[in-house]
């Protein structure tokens, strides 16, 4: 049930984001707004892999353990909507590499991230998740520097929208620093 919930938060979080998208952007600064451009940008995320430690049944690691994930985000969007690409690995052996697509939403100096993404999981001695395709969704809120570097919270689920028999689900939180790039800045 709790995951039918998550899919549900996913379809209208992404309907949000279109009606987001859609609309007009604003000067930057000027309330509510999609940034619609801008710089590329590295991620550093450091937190936990499986942080609720729910356990899909007797025989499964449900341990909470220590994550890194690293992520680029393009800079060239389409009506506020940009490419991201990631690798997430834990210290047992799990790993998932993901692409999706992302928008910024601003507002003054904070910025909140949303990531729809899908990619392979390799469970390693990790959490069993019945399969290696894999959806991930995020959500990260930021504060943004004067030099456009950002550092804030995210949070992320990892699920296969019961395209399988069983859906264990992992729930992920971190901190995240974000980096821009140069050579990736786009107007």
């Amino acid at each position: 049930m709790k995951n039918k919930q998550w899919a549900r938060a996913g379809i209208l979080g992404c309907a949000v984001l279109g009606l987001l998208a859609a609309t007009p952007a604003l000067a930057d600064g000027e309330g509510l707004h999609v940034i619609q451009g801008g710089p590329s940008y590295f991620n550093i995320g450091l937190g936990a892999f499986n942080a609720a430690g729910v356990s899909p049944g007797p025989g499964y690691s449900n341990a909470t353990l220590p994550e890194l994930n690293l992520e680029y985000q393009t800079g060239a969007k389409l009506f506020g909507v940009g490419a991201v690409y990631g690798l997430m690995a834990n210290t047992n052996g799990g790993f998932m590499g993901y692409t999706g697509f992302y928008t910024d939403v601003a507002w003054d100096h904070w910025v909140l991230t949303p990531v729809l993404a899908m990619g392979g999981y390799h469970q390693g001695r990790g959490k069993y998740l019945d399969g290696t395709f894999q959806f991930r969704l995020e959500l990260s809120l930021d504060y943004q520097f004067a030099n456009q570097s950002r550092f804030g919270l995210k949070i992320a689920h990892i699920s296969n929208a019961f395209i399988k028999k069983s859906d264990p689900g992992e729930d992920e939180i971190m901190l995240n620093y974000s980096m821009p790039l140069s050579f990736g800045e786009h107007s």
